[in-house]
Formats: C-alpha cells, structure tokens, sequence
C-alpha cells in the first residue's frame, strides 16, 4: 500500500486533524501524511458537534494562515460579536439588560458550520493528494522514538501504518492521553447540554422596541451574534448556522444543573419555559436535530508535545470550557506548535529543548484561559461583574494571547524568550482580575434588569488593541509592553467597580482609556 509508510499519521479528520494536515502541507507538500477518521465524508453540514463559533484567533487561523478566506466568506456566517442579556422577562427583550457591540470592531470571526468546513477541508485535502481513511478506526498506537506503528480497521480488515510522527486529533477519544496516562483535573467544574433545531431564531424579533432595535448599526443584526443568555451558574448560548439552523446550548456548573433537573430535551424544554420563556417559544415546533448532555468537560493534560515524534491537537489534548469559544482557537495554538516542531525534526533538528518549551507555552495559554472560568460561573448573571469581566478579558485576549498568534511570535522561541518578563507580569495582573472575578462571584448576585446597553464598541482601548492587531508589521516587544502597561493601569479601575463602595467619578486618565463604561458597569 502506498500509505503503509509515511512522514506523519493523523488519528482523527475532524475540524483539528486536517486543519492540521492542510497547515502542514501548505508549509512543506513534499510531507507524507495520512489521515484515519472513523467517519465516512461527506459527513451532515449540519452536525453534532461544540466548536461552532470562533473568536479571532481561530478565524485568523482558519482564513489566513490556512488561506480558507473565501471559503468562510461564501459557506459562514460573519459573526456580529458576543452579546449577553441579563434579566427575566416574558413579554419584551428591550427590559433586559444588554452586554455587547453597538458595531464590529473590524477583525472578522465567524459562526461556522462544522460539517460544511470538513467536507471542504476534506476535498481540498484529497484533492493535493493527502491520503484520508475514512471509515477506518485506530484500535491500537504503538509509540517508539519517532518511529510509530498504528493499527486501524476498515472494511472489517485490520491494517497497519507506519511513521516518523503521529498526532492524536481524535478528540475526546483521547487515544495518546488515556493511553499514557496524562490526564490531569482542571478544578473547574462544567456540564453542557446542547442541542440544533431546523430552524433559524431571530433574536432581533424579540422585541419591537424602536429604540432596542437602533442600538447597533445595523438593525435586526442581533441574531448574527453569538447571544448568551445569562443566569446565576449558568449561560444559554444561540448560534445561528448558514444552513438556517441554529444550535443552542446550556452551559451550568453543578449547582445549577442539580437545581435544573435537566436529564433530557423536554427536561431542557420545561427549563426554559421556566427561565426564558421567549427563547423557549421560539425553540417550539422546530424539528430537534439533535441532543446531547457533556458533564464534567473540563480536562487537562501533562504533556502535549514529544521530542519522540508524537503530539496531541484540539480535544484530544485538553479542554477548558466553550465559553468565549477557544476550542478553535486551541486547534490554531496546538497545530502551529506541532507544525514547527515536524517542520525543524523533517529538517534534521534538534527538537528536545524546542518541544518542552512549546508544551510550556501552551500550558500557559490554556491555565490563563482556564483562569477565566474556574470558580466564576456563580457570578454569570451578574450584569456588573459581567461588564468588568468581558472587557478585562478582551484586553488580555487582544493584547496578549492574539498578539502573539497574529504575529506568529508562539514559535519564535528566541523572542518569546526576549518578552518573557512582560508575559510573567500580564499572567500575574490576569490572575488578579480573576480572583477579584471569582470572589464576586460566589455571591451568585442577580441584579434587577434596567433596559442598559453596555456598548463595548465605546470603550477607547477596545478599539485600539483591535485596531493594532490588523497591522502588518507589528513590533511584538513594544506592543506588548505597551498592552501590560495598559492592564497594570486598568486593575485599579475594575477593583473599585467590583468594590461594594465604587466611585461614579471618572478621572481623565480612566476616560482615556474606558470611556464612561462605569457608569454603563455602575446604572
């Protein structure tokens, strides 16, 4: 067989494995790969997966450095923002209180439709002669020192193949992880029950209020956003999908899934007819799609790069939370380390020191992200640690974690050296932000709903960072110290909104560089 031997074996075609695969071989096609999925293409456009939102690295990700621009332009929806509602309401979603974007900041992100992507990813793949095994299985990974035998069934008959890498993209599968043993407990605690209705939900038609509607640019754009709906421990998230249906999910810590009683659609049903009765009534009559209960994602993981030839992407690896939707932006981080590390070892390198550095890289970009959940979900209906919350997150996205993506600084190893002291010193006034964040949260306070928009689009530094990122040569050490420089200046500021006694005094340095966001955090 042709493939029996090769540079680079994939366990798992899905969104991670050949978004991989293609980013290997836009950099080297003269690279052997071979994918195993056990599914057979094309798989539904509209299927059961969480991954269907992306943030800006990911979308950076999938259209530039894959060079999937048009694709996403033609197949998916451009993303209008993240918008969160507080508030219990039956009849008018003008009396709940909004937390988002009056206008896109101008970087684009997407709600993508995960099997409309694969098929493509697969055809594109095929068509450069990448060999896919579709409906094949891994039943067994024999690991050596970058010399790997994989055993996979397909057709009922057991194959085998050979090769100087093997990646494990088989999501939560977990064949590398569970099979050494890597496996950590995240502390954080988090269920998931989602589901996609043949239907597409207009939020904007939720309420008629003149006013509600003029709020952002372009009126009746709402539902093209990624909307939340907010309570104490939980989130409901509406996506909508180019196929015209949308995917919901319940996202709840163990309080409020022990208090929901959920255990199937019609429990999730009587749920939202009791917490959100207009999306509830929305979601009524439409075909269910599908349905699934995910408790206790949350998962880490020891080590994700081997100087042995072998490596894990996307959930195989490790999983934070859907929130903000950084899986994707996971795959973009764990598929560029894995592509330098194959691209130096393909070219006789020494990887050893370059592979342990990486992992701790990416150990630091996923514990900062966990940062952002763990003990918090308590405080997800709280309009005034929400506000805080979302633009302190923002900063530390746009100003750090995208920066270096953007810039492709993750696997410059000399220059990641060379900023380290101002990396240490954002990680340290992120995890600050955070356990003022959390200690708000374990109040579970839900504030009566007033109607405010909390317009992120008017906060100066917001537009800046954003405004940064679409350059194209940016001076990495300068931006970043600059942007550390701009989060020790913050710190104050959300301290003393999140305090019991905050001032409704804004000074001319805060002004510059929030606005008047507090007294939108403070009505």
């Amino acid at each position: 067989m042709k493939h029996a031997n090769t540079d680079v074996i994939i366990a798992g075609g899905g969104l991670a494995g050949m978004s991989l695969a293609l980013q290997l071989h836009n950099r080297n096609p003269e690279l052997g790969i071979v994918i195993i999925e056990k599914n057979t293409f094309p798989v539904p456009d509209t299927t059961v997966k969480v991954g269907e939102s992306t943030v800006e690295i990911a979308a950076h990700y999938f259209t530039d450095v894959l060079g999937l621009k048009e694709h996403f332009k033609q197949k998916h929806l451009r993303k209008h923002g993240l918008r969160l509602f507080f508030g219990h309401v039956e009849s008018d979603y003008s009396d709940y209180d909004e937390l988002g974007v009056s206008e896109l900041f101008g970087i684009p992100a997407y709600q993508i439709e995960r099997g409309t992507l694969e098929n493509h990813l697969f055809q594109l793949l095929a068509a450069r002669g990448i060999v896919i095994l579709d409906g094949a299985v891994p039943e067994n990974i024999a690991l050596g020192n970058k010399q790997h035998q994989v055993e996979y069934r397909k057709d009922g008959k057991l194959q085998t193949c050979t090769s100087r890498w093997v990646i494990d993209a088989a999501g939560r599968q977990a064949l590398l992880r569970n099979q050494l043993g890597l496996s950590t407990d995240t502390g954080h605690k988090g269920n998931a029950v989602f589901f996609r209705i043949n239907r597409r939900v207009i939020i904007d038609e939720w309420s008629d209020n003149k006013a509600w509607q003029e709020r952002i640019c372009v009126p009746g754009k709402r539902w093209l956003s990624t909307n939340h709906l907010m309570g104490p421990g939980y989130w409901v998230w509406i996506i909508p999908l180019s196929s015209g249906a949308t995917s919901f999910g319940i996202v709840m810590d163990d309080q409020a899934l022990a208090e929901s009683k959920i255990t199937s659609f019609e429990d999730t049903m009587a749920w939202l007819y009791e917490q959100h009765p207009l999306c509830a009534k929305a979601i009524e009559g439409a075909e269910l799609l599908d349905f699934k209960i995910m408790r206790d994602y949350s998962y880490g993981c020891t080590q994700m790069f081997s100087d042995q030839g072998w490596a894990m992407t996307g959930e195989a690896g490790a999983f934070s939370d859907p929130f903000y939707s950084p899986g994707s932006d996971f795959i973009a981080l764990n598929n560029t380390f894995i592509t330098h590390l194959i691209e130096r070892d393909m070219q006789g390198q020494d990887i050893r020191f370059d592979s342990a550095l990486f992992h701790k890289f990416n150990d630091a970009f996923f514990e900062n992200t966990l940062s952002l959940y763990t003990n918090q979900y308590g405080g997800f209906g709280d309009r005034k640690m929400m506000s805080v919350k979302l633009v302190w997150d923002y900063i530390y996205y746009w100003g750090v974690l995208a920066l270096l993506f953007f810039t492709d600084t993750i696997g410059n190893i000399q220059m990641m050296r060379k900023i380290m002291p101002n990396l240490l010193v954002s990680q340290k006034l992120n995890k600050k932000m955070q356990m003022l964040l959390s200690q708000r949260a374990q109040k579970r306070l839900v504030l009566p709903a007033k109607g405010v928009f909390m317009n992120q689009f008017l906060v100066p530094c917001l537009r800046q960072l954003n405004e940064v990122l679409k350059e194209t040569d940016i001076e990495v050490e300068q931006a970043l110290a600059l942007n550390t420089e701009l989060m020790r200046k913050v710190v104050p500021y959300f301290e003393d909104m999140l305090s019991d006694n905050p001032s409704m005094n804004i000074e001319d340095a805060e002004r510059e560089i929030l606005g008047d966001y507090r007294l939108c955090v403070l009505a």
